[in-house]
């Protein structure tokens, strides 16, 4: 004979007894309705999964959209935070699985809570996480791009490229070669791993820059990079590049697209997009600056002026018309393949009176 019972039988005695024990009997009903209700909605949960407490607010934990609702834990919303055994109903196997169940109402709310398997991009008390998000893969996304975070050899791998550049097997054919080193290989005109001064100056020009700015780019790239990458100790008075330390003059600041030995980060590419360009396919100079100021590292003025003529290079360059840079043509700064194109569209117009 169940407890509820023994108690309403009893509360037919007359008197202050048997109201208190009626109310007893009221009280007793009314856990166990609480208790199978909790029962009916973690029906099909496993024993051992943890179910958290909230002060009466569902998900205000700091996270955002991160959360999944497929992952919804329902909990009883509850102004109290102790753990009192004689209040609560164990869900689990283990002591801190548990659910509040006072006799009083309560409203059952829905938490979402992170796991294991879901990313926290941003907290609310660290405002600059929610304003620069890193880039996610979506979960629909019908991309193969894989273990974003891994930096590859010679492939400059994206959301949209994940196989990199395949136009006339770029990829394959330049395998022997890092990212970095394919940045460079536009202006190793006779392919022998050694840039000379004269060779950035005629491909500054094939991509369409004028005389003064061709020589002010071989002033800055020869002074800064000829020395890091030579193989001996000693200066180089020809003030050569060699392409196979290219790795050595990666500077700071940057956008971290290059790791330090000269690999592409799909990761830290997409990253630049997601957080200034707010996830668009195409970036603006005024991204860019934005870019530029969050990306900055403490006194390294090197690293902030390396920066900074790159992306104006890049912008005058590609001189979009709209003022749009489209992020598979940055794609193809980084391995060097639109240096062809744009080469080969100049010279074409040339051919034909354009220019």
């Amino acid at each position: 004979m169940n407890k509820s019972l023994q108690l309403r039988r009893s509360s037919e005695h007359t008197g202050e007894r048997g109201i208190e024990l009626s109310t007893r009997a009221k009280q007793w009903d009314h856990e166990h309705q609480e208790t199978d209700k909790l029962d009916k909605l973690f029906n099909g949960h496993s024993a051992g999964e943890h179910v958290s407490l909230t002060n009466g607010v569902a998900g205000n934990d700091g996270s955002n959209e991160e959360t999944k609702p497929s992952n919804n834990i329902p909990i009883i919303a509850n102004d109290d935070s102790r753990h009192d055994c004689e209040q609560c109903h164990h869900v689990g196997d283990k002591a801190r699985e548990y659910l509040w169940i006072e006799s009083r109402p309560k409203e059952i709310v829905t938490e979402t809570r992170p796991r294991e398997d879901v990313l926290i991009r941003s907290i609310r008390p660290v405002p600059i996480t929610i304003k620069r998000k890193p880039f996610v893969a979506h979960p629909d996304s019908k991309a193969k791009l894989t273990t974003a975070g891994t930096a590859r050899a010679y492939v400059a791998a994206t959301e949209d490229k994940p196989y990199g550049t395949t136009h006339r097997d770029w990829t394959r054919n330049h395998s022997h070669q890092t990212v970095l080193q394919q940045h460079c290989d536009f202006f190793d005109t006779d392919k022998d791993g050694i840039i000379w001064p004269q060779d950035t100056f005629h491909g500054f020009h094939k991509l369409g820059f004028g005389v003064l700015l061709s020589l002010f780019a071989v002033l800055v790239i020869h002074a800064n990079f000829s020395y890091p990458t030579l193989p001996s100790w000693l200066p180089d008075p020809f003030f050569r590049v060699y392409v196979a330390n290219i790795h050595k003059g990666k500077h700071g600041s940057d956008s971290g697209t290059y790791d330090n030995e000269g690999r592409f980060v799909p990761q830290k590419f997409e990253d630049m997009f997601e957080k200034y360009a707010s996830g668009r396919d195409w970036i603006t100079l005024w991204d860019v600056g934005n870019m530029l100021k969050g990306q900055r590292c403490i006194a390294d003025p090197i690293g902030w002026g390396g920066a900074l003529l790159e992306w104006l290079a890049t912008y005058l360059m590609l001189w979009p018309e709209d003022g749009h840079m489209m992020k598979e043509d940055i794609r193809g700064v980084y391995d060097g393949s639109v240096f062809y194109k744009i080469a080969a569209r100049r010279a074409s117009n040339r051919a034909y009176g354009y220019e």
